[in-house]
């Protein structure tokens, strides 16, 4: 009979004092220790709390008179030559924007991703697309293309475009 309850008991007691470990571990983290170790009140400035903005994909940041309009997805532009897929184009695109349209960016977004995707398919075309990693200028060239098409459609409430990430997959 006791070889049968052992095993039970052994694995009670050791989850118990696993989730009392666990919990009198957790209540010392949030406590933060003392002061000297915690480093907040420094007389240097060091280890004060910071406010983090809530950033993240498809939100805006503010810095000094400007939003950066996240899109909600990226874009992925294939590249074909004589009728046949060549590569694919992924691109993660920002726009610097005034403050002054600010909420206004986002209702904005569904006729900008149209606008610039159909830029994106014509630069594609004239093969400028994987070119860009080769020649700064060819870049700076799309940048500019890109800008152009956000006036279009924001109006000069668009300051810049800004490249992300870019990725290029050869087929």
């Amino acid at each position: 009979m006791l070889q049968k309850l052992l095993p039970v008991i052994i694995i009670v007691v050791a989850g118990a004092l696993g989730g009392g470990g666990g919990f009198f571990a957790k209540s010392m983290m949030s406590k933060g220790g003392d002061k000297e170790a915690s480093h907040e009140e420094s007389e240097d400035g060091h280890g004060k709390d910071k406010k983090k903005k809530g950033g993240g994909h498809g939100a805006e940041e503010d810095v000094g008179g400007v939003t950066y309009m996240k899109f909600s997805r990226q874009f992925v532009i294939p590249v074909v030559q004589r009728g046949k897929p060549k590569s694919m184009v992924i691109l993660d695109i920002n726009i610097m924007v005034d403050n002054s349209l600010n909420e206004g960016a986002y209702s904005l977004e569904p006729r900008l991703r149209d606008a610039i995707l159909t830029r994106l398919l014509g630069l594609a075309g004239e093969d400028m697309l994987p070119q860009m990693l080769e020649d700064v200028e060819k870049m700076q060239y799309m940048k500019a293309a890109l800008l152009e098409t956000s006036r279009e459609i924001m109006g000069d409430a668009a300051l810049d475009v800004l490249i992300l990430d870019l990725g290029i997959q050869s087929y």
